[in-house]
């Protein structure tokens, strides 16, 4: 993104230049179905992520809810991109060339929510940990305040991908986003974006053996009192975690090896998946495994309707008021017209 702002535009950039570039008619690449789905499973993975935003802020008192709050943003961010504007560029079997600036800009900041996930999931799971094992430590690093500042750490890493490092760049082609934008040949690793592939690697691994470790603690946890309850919220817990492990593990690795291998096509159309996957399940699996999530969400909902219940009954009530206040005048304007054609 700084070279964007450098040189004022993403054509101007000399590795992006589309001087080159030739329009095919008819465009082979347009694929109505597949923008439409992915512009579909955008809006409503946005639809459920609204109201579960409002009740992580209401919630933020306690430290996790900071931490899901600010993943959840970074999610939809990502979601804007790489569902939204993704199914848009679909349907038009759009390449960089043909919408240079929007996609050069889509991909720098679509880039910046997935590394700054990463680096909140890994947060979130420590905390989670150390909430566990040591009490002590959630005190002193989550405590008031203090959360949001262990919380610039992610907001930063996303905007160090922003506007640092190359941005990811649609094919229509392939259906998915790399960082070559097929402007120049043989040049693909001008395009190399190092950083991603670490972060991919380092805090994706990280996470997952730090979700392996914490089910392996509340497992024990709950084996030194055995309950039948517990042991359902300790499968809830163990699924929970498997399913946010392995799409996270599983797009990381597959968008890695294919910015270095040829890949088939049907795998660049699954990594693509897997990424709007990793940044849309997080709210289905709060609202599906976290019971306390969904029991907040029910009080809000709930709140929320029965405010605009009593705001309607309020405003009924004045309305019948104002209109029986008529009549009652109306009455003793009438009984006075009569009162004077009788004196007359």
């Amino acid at each position: 993104m700084n070279r964007y702002l450098y040189y004022g535009g993403a054509t101007s950039i000399p590795a992006y230049n589309c001087t080159d570039f030739k329009p095919v008619y008819p465009n082979p690449n347009i694929k109505m179905f597949s923008g439409t789905l992915d512009i579909v499973y955008g809006l409503v993975v946005i639809f459920l992520y609204v109201p579960t935003m409002i009740v992580f802020y209401r919630q933020s008192r306690l430290a996790c809810f900071k931490i899901m709050f600010l993943l959840a943003v970074v999610d939809v961010g990502a979601i804007l991109m790489n569902s939204l504007a993704t199914g848009f560029l679909l349907m038009h079997g759009a390449s960089f060339c043909d919408y240079p600036d929007f996609i050069y800009i889509c991909g720098a900041v679509g880039l910046g929510c997935w590394c700054s996930a990463c680096l909140t999931c890994l947060i979130l799971a420590l905390n989670r940990i150390l909430d566990m094992v040591c009490p002590l430590m959630v005190k002193i690093y989550f405590r008031g305040y203090r959360t949001c500042v262990v919380l610039l750490a992610p907001i930063l890493y996303g905007l160090f991908f922003t506007f640092l490092t190359p941005p990811v760049i649609f094919s229509a082609e392939y259906q998915t986003w790399f960082f070559d934008p097929q402007t120049l040949k043989d040049k693909q690793r001008e395009y190399t974006n190092i950083p991603h592939t670490i972060n991919n690697f380092s805090l994706v691994f990280l996470t997952c053996f730090l979700y392996v470790f914490f089910c392996f603690k509340v497992r024990r946890q709950f084996q030194k009192s055995f309950r039948p309850k517990r042991t359902a919220r300790q499968r809830q817990i163990f699924l929970q975690s498997t399913l946010l492990c392995l799409i996270h593990l599983f797009a990381s690795i597959i968008y890695v090896i294919m910015q270095f291998i040829v890949v088939p096509k049907w795998l660049t159309i699954l990594s693509q998946y897997l990424w709007q996957l990793a940044q849309g399940c997080p709210v289905i699996i709060y609202l599906l495994f976290n019971r306390k999530v969904r029991a907040a969400l029910l009080v809000f909902m709930t709140s929320s309707s029965q405010d605009k219940s009593s705001n309607y009954i309020r405003k009924s009530g004045e309305t019948k008021t104002l209109m029986q206040m008529n009549q009652l005048a109306q009455l003793q304007q009438n009984q006075k017209a009569t009162s004077a054609s009788t004196t007359l």
